[in-house]
């Protein structure tokens, strides 16, 4: 059986470049002045990138293993985490153990220091390599030379070895397990960023960091993708009103609220909202444009061979781009200096570091990535190529 979603490949680039487009402007934050308004804009465009991400795989992924359980009865777990690997290890360990060593030399070259220690590189290996890179983070602190990046796919991962068991035992109560994973989330906010810094020496801020490096931060966005899930699963019971519910000038209405809430036009500010509103607000935002994307008289496309391309290969640029973004600012200060236009430092850069990001993830696709990819179709019940 061979599914394909429409409209998502190119979906899965914006949610890539949201984030590239934040730490972009976030790198040279200190160097080159900005703008008001690109520094509105971009601020957390990467943080509402990465909240997509994660409702995105929780759709794709619920909506396969919904697929397979009901039509063969279980879930092969074998086959399942098989196919995650393949699609997702090579990768993020080749390149994760090439920056561990590589890239403390490199950042000395370049300027930027090095007081990473063979201690401290062996402590990032290990994290790297138990898919913990967020706790590390969380709880160790960053330091030059770890995979930092790689936090959200240690997330992924973590999601994704739970969530088959899930979906293969509680098929006939996903919406009680949706609740709990809802509670789980919201009490662990509350216990880390309020109830934690009041009975420890742990500073508010501190609290808030480790709360969203964690799995359980993002547990709703997940539970939100599953919600999406069924609903497209179940798409025939509610013909009549998803002809209402996705009417074209409805799907352009929410299409144009997604665009003003991602430029931070429309969104909230406060600690509160970031904690308790924006995963709401990114699920119904970003849950409406991908059923609306996939639905027949969807009102987006992005079927060109361009975006389907970037989004095949959005995982590189996800990975590679806070490293060209570091490399390419440092060729910048030494090549170009400090104009006064804000034209180089606001187009030119996140341009260039757009460009560059893509042209090396579109090798890494074609000439590594393929290569286990073919060897995880070997293993699908549902051809795809998430």
């Amino acid at each position: 059986m061979k599914i394909y979603l429409k409209n998502l490949d190119g979906i899965r680039f914006f949610a890539a470049l949201f984030v590239l487009l934040q730490h972009s402007f976030g790198f040279k934050k200190g160097y080159s002045t900005t703008s008001s308004f690109a520094d509105n804009w971009f601020e957390y465009s990467g943080v509402i990138g990465v909240n997509l991400f994660f409702l995105l795989s929780g759709f794709l992924i619920s909506y396969l293993l919904l697929i397979e359980k009901d039509s063969t009865g279980t879930v092969s777990y074998k086959n399942f985490y098989i196919r995650r690997m393949l699609r997702i290890w090579p990768l993020y360990l080749g390149y994760g153990l090439v920056l561990a060593f590589v890239s403390p030399h490199l950042s000395q070259m370049m300027g930027l220091g090095n007081d990473v220690t063979i201690g401290k590189t062996i402590l990032n290996i290990v994290f790297l390599f138990l898919f913990a890179v967020n706790f590390q983070l969380a709880f160790i602190g960053a330091n030059k030379g770890v995979f930092d990046i790689s936090w959200s796919v240690c997330v992924e991962e973590q999601f994704y070895l739970i969530w088959p068991i899930f979906i293969n035992n509680f098929r006939k109560k996903l919406l009680g397990l949706l609740v709990v994973m809802v509670i789980t989330g919201y009490a662990v906010k509350v216990f880390l960023c309020f109830i934690l810094p009041a009975i420890s020496n742990v500073k508010p801020e501190d609290a808030y960091v480790m709360n969203y490096l964690m799995i359980t931060d993002k547990l709703d966005l997940f539970g939100a993708g599953l919600v999406i899930a069924l609903l497209y699963y179940h798409r025939d019971k509610f013909q009549n009103q998803f002809k209402k519910i996705f009417h074209p000038a409805v799907q352009w209405t929410m299409l144009i609220l997604t665009i003003l809430y991602v430029l931070s036009i429309i969104r909230p500010e406060g600690k509160n909202f970031a904690l308790f509103g924006d995963h709401f607000a990114s699920s119904i935002l970003f849950g409406y444009l991908l059923l609306s994307a996939v639905m027949d008289n969807s009102i987006l496309n992005f079927e060109n061979n361009l975006l389907r391309t970037l989004g095949r290969i959005s995982y590189g640029v996800y990975l590679f781009h806070t490293a060209v973004c570091q490399v390419v600012l440092v060729l910048f200060k030494n090549f170009i200096g400090k104009p006064d236009s804000y034209l180089v430092y606001e187009v030119a850069y996140p341009l260039t570091n757009t460009i560059v990001t893509c042209v090396i993830a579109y090798f890494s696709y074609e000439y590594f990535e393929k290569i286990f990819l073919k060897m995880k179709n070997r293993f699908a019940l549902i051809k795809t190529r998430i």
